[in-house]
């Protein structure tokens, strides 16, 4: 079993098509910048390790308040 993160498509339910525009949302709710190769990671699901802290700015930044939307195990 593997656990992926869904950023993609929460993000793609709210209107947010890119990584770009994922980026703006999140400082926009948060005051904070993360980095777009971050960003780029997690919809990719390149990293076997998730930042707690960036998960919750992705969160924020979609505004959501369940993780179900965005990590499901395969």
């Amino acid at each position: 079993m593997e656990i992926k993160l869904t950023i993609d498509k929460a993000a793609k339910s709210r209107g947010i098509y890119t990584q770009i525009q994922l980026a703006q949302e999140i400082e926009k709710q948060t005051g904070v910048v993360l980095r777009a190769a971050t960003i780029s990671d997690m919809y990719r699901n390149n990293k076997d390790v998730i930042n707690k802290k960036n998960l919750l700015l992705v969160m924020q930044g979609l505004e959501i308040t369940d993780f179900n939307e965005i990590i499901t195990i395969e």
